[in-house]
């Protein structure tokens, strides 16, 4: 009962507080949940006392109950800690109400003379961490809104006879949206596809006539006109369709979404008015090219949303993909754009799975020859009236919204899906709860905006953070108090026994780290002396003059530095005991690194990780000792090498060694030894000289060899020469065939050839 009974007077208490400051409902009503908390809190563990907050911001970023005792003398002897704790607890410690520092929640809401379907039109919420901010969200629909209805038509040649049904739907249409809407107007526009192969053909009979093939005068294909801005006058637009050609192309899908971005976006071509219901009317019987698509025609630059109409003509078609279904969402929930698919045949289907991934729009499929088009856009028109749903945009980070919506039948559907089968005569509430689980570095105010989909209407949410204090104690508190308001102009400056407010400028030097270095290392604000670094989607600037981050330095598995280093001007500044581009390596690991005289790579390299790096590439080894091609001490002092033998040189030499090699120190002496002693150099003197050796053995081998083979051919070739034959023999025909010639049977007889000699006047004939 004690505790009720405290809990109950504090929660008087802050409402007397707030309601000094603040609307007294609001005040009321967060007493009346302060004392429920307060009164629950007593039987549980009491974690603003048990955190021992050094802080008046550490303690209030504990929880919605914890406040700080801000009184000069407070519990004498007591620790600094003993000041965080529930506002009925620092009461009853003897902390006078005016000291303690408890920011409270409070919902503001503000009128919006421009919003008639969507109240309130701005609220206002200051939030502290933990806590959660709640208010309604009303959604009016009006009767007989103003209605602007885009038709875009695919125009290939399959859809002849749904243009030519286009030409008597402007007066009927009219009629029947006029049940609807006092205010309506139409407008027209074209698309076939990208005019480019393999989306057309590029036959140069066939490039300006796509559907020669139907035996129809076609129009050149086109990736998107605009034909007709939204009008009133019916006639003007039946004229505008009954003056439309079809046109063709080579491929099933169809250049429809980039045509609908287009629409969405080009909104001064299109006529799109603030104030009206806007209707993209999109007919077509096959399917859509989607983002990437057009990588098969070589066209890799994403679409960048923009309009890029010229003369009422899509000009970027040929250089810009199609848009993804993401991008195309977002455009037309931006330009309050509600689409109506009316598609004809088979397709029907893949656009209705397309419907969850677009909200605000609707698919319905056209008979023949688009008799039901009417009707169609009606019922679709009905049905986008009939839905509210709505969406969080630009939210804020750290903060969070709960949305639960009451429908008119009395139903609650959590998220933002909304309601259905909802009338003119109906309201759709929304609960939006707002919750901040803790605040940024540097508090501040953001906003988020609640936007209904296809309304005009929208509902933006300030964003107040209560995360610092307004006064403190002690002279490290009050500095502390002045660094967590930055945003103050003012400052504080402290002696021993108290701080009193400066006004006077601080120079900028200190927030300096060299006088050529730029303030706060370029990503900072000076304040009071001190650096506010500034924040950033990347991650998080810190350090005294805002030279650290945590995002520009390299990642090693996973982790900033290998999370052995802090990031310090883009390089890795590594702990003790650790080392490498990326503090990967520790540092003893530099040992294995040594050589038998204890240099490093031997002086020819750098170690990493315990292994050697060499920096001339002509140097091997596991400690880059092996170098031939490096100057060494052999060749710097190679004129100095006779003066470690001088009783073979005569005066003049001697007196030579004493002035030019006066300077050779003994170190280097000791390395020259090994110009002799080193068995490396001779081995690959060896080495070289054998390959050098057997290279031209094998040389002298081949050449002997050829020259013993065309002797052989020679010697040969003049064997067979026979002498010069008489003019008698010139007359004979000397025989061809010296071998017999015998056929195998059971019993082989003996066949005799006798080739005579023939005179060359005379037939060859064979006597058996």
């Amino acid at each position: 009962m004690c505790g009720w009974a405290l809990a109950f007077f504090t929660a008087a208490f802050v409402c007397l507080q707030n309601c000094r400051r603040g609307p007294p409902a609001q005040a009321l009503r967060a007493a009346w949940v302060l004392s429920v908390v307060l009164g629950l809190s007593q039987s549980e563990s009491n974690r603003c006392a048990d955190s021992n907050a050094a802080s008046c911001a550490k303690c209030l970023a504990l929880g919605p109950e914890c406040g700080w005792c801000a009184q000069e003398v407070f519990i004498s002897g007591g620790s600094r800690s003993e000041r965080c704790d529930t506002v009925s607890n620092l009461i009853s410690k003897g902390c006078s109400s005016d000291s303690i520092e408890y920011p409270s929640v409070q919902v503001i809401p503000r009128g919006n003379e421009i919003n008639s379907q969507v109240t309130p039109g701005e609220v206002s919420i200051h939030l502290r961490p933990g806590a959660e901010a709640n208010f309604m969200l009303k959604i009016h629909p009006l009767k007989k809104y103003p209605v602007d209805l885009y038709y875009l038509v695919d125009v290939s040649a399959s859809m002849h006879d749904n243009i030519e049904k286009l030409n008597s739907v402007g007066n009927d249409l009219s009629r029947k949206m006029s049940l609807f809407s006092r205010d309506f107007r139409l407008g027209f526009g074209s698309y076939v596809d990208k005019t480019v192969s393999p989306y057309i053909s590029i036959h140069p009979e066939r490039i300006h006539n796509q559907c020669s093939d139907y035996n129809l005068d076609c129009m050149p294909p086109h990736g998107y006109i605009h034909v007709l801005s939204l009008t009133e006058n019916v006639t003007e637009f039946e004229k505008a369709v009954h003056r439309q050609k079809i046109s063709g192309n080579i491929d099933t899908p169809e250049g429809g979404f980039d045509a609908m971005l287009q629409a969405a976006v080009c909104e001064s071509h299109i006529g799109w008015r603030k104030e009206a219901k806007r209707l993209l009317l999109v007919m077509t019987d096959q399917t859509s090219h989607l983002a990437l698509d057009s990588k098969l025609a070589g066209i890799v630059v994403p679409n960048d949303g923009n309009c890029h109409l010229k003369n009422n003509v899509y000009v970027r078609s040929t250089s810009m993909e199609h848009p993804s279904l993401g991008q195309l969402s977002e455009k037309l929930i931006d330009h309050n754009i509600n689409v109506i698919f009316a598609v004809q045949g088979k397709q029907f289907h893949w656009y209705k799975d397309l419907l969850p991934l677009l909200p605000g729009t609707i698919a319905g499929q056209i008979e023949s020859n688009a008799a039901n088009l009417n009707n169609l856009v009606v019922d679709a028109y009905q049905k986008l009236l009939s839905e509210v749903k709505i969406q969080v945009e630009n939210q804020a980070q750290g903060v969070y919204f709960n949305i639960t919506a009451i429908c008119p039948d009395g139903s609650k559907k959590p998220g933002t899906d909304g309601c259905r089968n909802v009338t003119s005569n109906d309201e759709v509430l929304f609960n939006v709860t707002v919750t901040m689980k803790k605040c940024d570095v540097t508090g501040g105010k953001n906003y988020a905006i609640i936007k209904p989909i296809g309304f005009n209407e929208t509902t933006k949410i300030h964003i107040h953070r209560n995360c610092s204090c307004q006064c403190d104690d002690g002279r490290d508190l009050r500095a502390a108090c002045v660094d967590e308001k930055f945003s103050d102009a003012h400052c504080f400056q402290c002696d021993d026994n108290k701080c009193q407010l400066d006004e006077a400028p601080f120079p900028s030097e200190s927030c300096q780290s060299h006088r050529d270095q730029p303030v706060c290392s370029g990503r900072g604000v000076c304040v009071c002396g001190r650096c506010l670094c500034h924040k950033t989607k990347l991650g998080k600037v810190y350090g005294k003059y805002c030279e650290k981050d945590d995002f520009s330095c390299p990642y090693h598995h996973g982790s900033l530095c290998a999370g052995h280093g802090e990031c310090e001007a883009g390089r890795c500044r590594c702990y003790s005991g650790w080392e490498g581009d990326w503090c990967q390596c520790p540092s003893a690991s530099a040992q294995h690194c040594l050589n038998s005289k204890g240099q490093v790579c031997s002086g020819r390299g750098t170690c990493v990780c315990g292994r050697c790096q060499c920096t001339d590439p002509m140097s091997i080894g596991r400690f880059c000792e092996h170098c031939p091609t490096c100057d060494s001490a052999c060749n710097e002092n190679w004129n100095c090498m006779q003066c470690l033998h001088p009783h073979n040189l005569s005066q003049a030499t001697l007196d030579q060694c004493k002035t030019s090699c006066a300077v050779m120190e003994q170190h280097s002496m000791d390395q020259t030894s090994e110009c002799f002693s080193s068995p490396s150099y001779l081995r690959i003197f060896f080495i070289i000289f054998t390959v050098t050796f057997l290279i031209g053995l094998l040389k002298v081998l081949i050449i002997r060899q050829v020259i013993l083979q065309w002797n052989s051919n020679r010697i040969k070739a003049s064997s067979d020469y026979r002498s010069p034959a008489s003019k008698k023999d010139k007359l004979i025909l000397h025989s061809v065939y010296t071998r017999a010639v015998t056929y195998r049977r059971e019993k082989p007889e003996e066949i005799k050839i006798d080739i005579s000699k023939l005179n060359a006047h005379e037939n060859f004939r064979c006597n058996y």
